[in-house]
């Protein structure tokens, strides 16, 4: 099948990508397109799954067991229906965006991305325009006086913008790109980390830190000029940018508040040790979503909420299951011989400050978590740029 007859799923993902920052209803457009995408696939025969698949699938498939294991032993069987059919739903967009993947070349991906980066672009300007005030109803993208934009929460909105943030500094690195295409990067790079800060999220700012980190030092030896300019530009330009910004009267105020010790964190890390004894205490799990109920408070950490709720097996499974899907991002980034394999560096620092982020927040059902898992299996390398 040629590439052009495949355009269409671009331009769907890329659409699909371009809204999956408006959130805050449900189901979300994301949601509805995501099923429409797998709907379609399944019609029409277009899942394809090479060999190295069947190990993620099958440690998936046993992670989705443990859930349904769990189910025996809920108090409360509603909310533990809902909350377990969310993480299959999420579990079959990764199955269906991977089995999709196998049409996309490295340009399309480039294309694809572009809608990711458009949708924190406009998500990170309503998160900061609300912020300061300058836009009608303002509150309605604020919580606590943090942005969200059109996100629920800022804790979800901040860890969002991480990954487009290191794709706008990677298209800044493309061979042959124009003076001012650069600018325009650079500022939207700018401009999604000024959103990541004002969204106060602490959890979203160590993600950040770490995924950029990764980002800028762990690289092959032919990118090294160009990562210098990254370096010098972060060092001359970026860090100063960011000081003023912390610095200013309205933000700075909430800053030191956020960076203090909050007063609800003694009763969100009791909770989470509580989860992990429970853990122990129930080797298969007390069921999804049986959290919030049996401890009146959230774990707020992906891997006390796994264990607590769906057992050894379960946390094993699924830490087994990021693990080797963020080595294979790093393997593929390692493997690639052309330009384009910078995306999978991309991803891999993305999942590490993603997976540090999930010790703090509960990221299980958190729908750019699984696009990630999904993007670091898509095998680019090697493809020609039809």
């Amino acid at each position: 099948m040629t590439e052009r007859s495949n355009s269409w799923l671009s331009y769907f993902l890329f659409f699909t990508l371009a809204v999956s920052s408006f959130v805050v209803i449900e189901p979300s457009p994301y949601d509805l397109l995501i099923i429409l995408l797998l709907g379609i696939g399944f019609a029409f025969s277009n899942y394809s799954f090479s060999k190295e698949m069947v190990i993620p699938i099958i440690i998936l498939s046993i992670f989705l067991i443990s859930n349904l294991l769990s189910l025996f032993f809920v108090k409360a069987t509603g909310p533990s229906i809902f909350f377990t059919a969310i993480t299959f739903y999420l579990a079959l967009t990764w199955i269906g965006i991977v089995g999709l993947s196998e049409r996309i070349t490295q340009s399309r991906m480039q294309f694809i991305l572009h809608g990711y980066l458009l949708a924190a672009c406009l998500s990170a300007i309503i998160g900061i325009l609300a912020y300061f005030n300058l836009i009608p109803f303002s509150d309605l993208f604020l919580m606590y006086g943090r942005a969200k934009a059109l996100f629920k929460d800022p804790n979800v909105f901040g860890p969002f913008l991480v990954m487009p943030a290191l794709f706008a500094l990677s298209m800044t690195e493309r061979k042959d790109m124009p003076l001012k295409k650069k600018i325009f990067y650079y500022l939207t790079f700018l401009v999604i980390v000024a959103a990541v800060i004002i969204s106060f999220s602490r959890a979203a700012w160590a993600n950040l830190l770490i995924s950029l980190f990764i980002y800028l030092f762990l690289f092959k030896v032919n990118l090294f000029k160009r990562r210098i300019h990254t370096v010098l530009f972060i060092g001359i330009i970026g860090i100063p940018v960011v000081l003023f910004i912390i610095q200013t009267p309205l933000i700075e105020e909430l800053l030191v508040s956020r960076l203090s010790y909050q007063n609800y964190d003694n009763e969100r890390f009791g909770t989470q040790l509580a989860a992990f004894e429970s853990g122990i205490s129930n080797p298969l799990g007390m069921g999804s979503g049986q959290s919030e109920i049996f401890f009146q408070y959230s774990p707020h950490s992906l891997y006390a909420r796994v264990f607590t709720e769906n057992g050894l097996i379960g946390i094993l499974s699924f830490v087994l299951f990021i693990i080797i899907s963020t080595y294979k991002s790093f393997s593929s980034y390692w493997n690639s011989k052309r330009e384009d394999g910078v995306f999978y560096i991309i991803i891999f620092a993305s999942l590490i400050g993603l997976s540090f982020n999930s010790f703090f927040v509960d990221t299980l059902h958190w729908r750019h978590f699984w696009l990630l898992l999904a993007l670091a299996w898509i095998p680019l390398n090697g493809r020609r740029n039809e």
